[in-house]
């Protein structure tokens, strides 16, 4: 993983999603990200991997549809012309809910001091959410009342941290034994 303006074919995904979203559009087929992405509307982004994973809206406005992009080096567009239906969008949400911590996973690393620990991903909690759309037509019936979960998986946690300390040997005064017929071990005085 890394910091990105966005995931390729998914950003187009998600941008289009929205688009048809902000429309009024049925929706047929989304799927959110593995991992939530704090760049998108909540709730709101849509994962492609063809051809299992896909997005589908349908036209239903008895009309065609033009669906142009337009992209730059710091941004992508989609913009969906029509004739005008005037549908009414309404959009409801849940805030992020926490589901679970994310693992940690360790590293030893001898560059680092012993007991040193270097976070070199924070990862992310499990947490999902929901959207709930309602499109409206102009004389006020409802077309479509849409609810899409969001379920997004934890990314572990990824320290380094330095060996362990090496613990000095004690002079106690006394001598393990270890008798061979049982294997038990005693401690028995230091004879001198």
């Amino acid at each position: 993983l890394q910091t990105a303006l966005g995931g390729g074919v998914c950003q187009v995904s998600t941008t289009v999603f929205n688009a048809a979203y902000e429309a009024g559009l049925p929706i047929t087929a989304r799927t959110n990200h593995a991992l939530y992405i704090s760049h998108y509307p909540l709730g709101r982004d849509a994962t492609v991997d063809y051809p299992d994973t896909d997005l589908r809206f349908v036209n239903d406005t008895r009309h065609w549809l033009l669906v142009r992009t337009f992209v730059t080096p710091s941004s992508l567009v989609v913009t969906i012309y029509g004739t005008p239906v005037h549908r009414r969008v309404v959009t409801e949400s849940s805030p992020l809910r926490f589901v679970r911590r994310q693992p940690v996973k360790k590293k030893v690393d001898r560059t680092l001091k012993p007991g040193e620990r270097v976070v070199d991903d924070p990862g992310m909690p499990a947490e999902s959410t929901w959207v709930r759309r309602r499109v409206y037509a102009p004389g006020g019936k409802l077309l479509h009342d849409d609810t899409w979960s969001s379920n997004y998986v934890a990314s572990p946690r990824l320290v380094r941290i330095g060996p362990a300390r090496k613990k000095a040997a004690k002079k106690s005064g006394r001598i393990a034994a270890t008798t061979p017929t049982s294997g038990r071990r005693s401690a028995t005085p230091a004879s001198g």
